[in-house]
């Protein structure tokens, strides 16, 4: 593996998640005062991923890893891979502040860029708070360029209203699994241009993931079919984690049926939906050229809270 003078880059084991969720508070503090950090689930999360990692090297089929940069014994820095599709996703990038501009980011990411590389794989991406110009500037170094911008929109609880907006006519929403394969596909043709290019096809998560979903439910996740005379027009999500984070919405809509009102109505829904469970605020992401979701979030009061930049490098 990569590493920087003295760091060392291994994989996550159970006893470096106290630090880990020490490291997030003070490397994200801006992400985790929208989202909120729910640390039981979080725990349960790594339970999980304990079991994941045994499944893996078991059927040889990789799904995801978490590595952690170690100094004189002690975790400073993390960074994640997982297998999204053509590109795979780098995550969970962090270095604690008083061990910042020594290269432990660098050796972060390229430990994950290198295992990438080894299993095949001719691209991976990231996402960075457009402020955040010294990461920025990490990953222009290493080859990164920026391919989109997403920008999360948040409501808060007391804001979450009973808003209605019906379905426009022809309309209709059929609940499906999580973990429906033709959704997948949806969501990709859904995609900007430029993403679609980028991202490629989804990788269908292998058997073993979806078991252990199933099996420990680590949040609710309620997705649909968006129908119109029976063919797919797009996949509206809702995932809720506790009353400790904000629960997200997703709306996956193709061109053609944009900017027809479906956006505003089950935004509508997914307020009514939030507050019923008591989920603190909304988070709702949106692509910057999606012009109809960004005024539907305006036209419901959710409010611009950060953008996030998309970039991308070839292996």
């Amino acid at each position: 593996m990569a590493t920087s003078v003295a760091l060392r880059v291994r994989e996550y084991c159970s006893k470096d998640l106290d630090r880990i969720i020490e490291l997030a508070k003070v490397a994200f503090p801006r992400e985790l005062e929208v989202f909120g950090l729910d640390e039981e689930n979080i725990r349960k999360q790594a339970r999980l991923y304990t079991l994941i990692r045994l499944l893996q090297r078991l059927t040889g089929r990789f799904f995801f890893k978490i590595y952690v940069g170690e100094l004189a014994g002690q975790v400073v820095g993390t960074a994640s891979l997982s297998r999204e599709g053509e590109a795979w996703y780098i995550g969970m990038v962090m270095v604690d502040p008083d061990h910042r501009r020594k290269g432990f980011g660098r050796a972060l990411v390229e430990a994950a860029c290198e295992e990438a590389r080894a299993r095949g794989v001719k691209r991976v991406i990231l996402h960075v708070r457009e402020d955040n110009e010294p990461a920025k500037s990490l990953y222009l170094k290493l080859g990164f360029t920026t391919f989109e911008r997403e920008i999360t929109f948040i409501k808060e609880a007391e804001q979450l209203e009973q808003t209605r907006s019906e379905i426009p006519e022809g309309y209709r929403l059929r609940r499906i699994g999580p973990f429906d394969r033709r959704a997948f596909k949806v969501i990709d043709a859904c995609r900007e241009e430029r993403s679609a290019e980028i991202y490629g096809p989804s990788h269908y998560p292998p058997l073993y993931v979806r078991l252990l979903f199933r099996l420990f439910r680590p949040q609710l996740i309620e997705r649909y079919a968006i129908l119109k005379d029976g063919a797919w027009a797009g996949v509206y999500s809702f995932s809720f984690i506790s009353r400790k984070e904000a629960a997200r919405a997703g709306v996956h809509l193709y061109p053609e049926h944009r900017g027809r009102g479906l956006e505003r109505a089950l935004l509508a829904r997914t307020l009514a939906r939030a507050a019923e469970l008591g989920a603190p605020k909304l988070a709702v992401m949106a692509h910057e050229e999606n012009e109809s979701l960004l005024a539907a979030c305006a036209s419901l009061g959710l409010v611009k809270s950060f953008v996030m930049e998309g970039m991308v490098r070839e292996l």
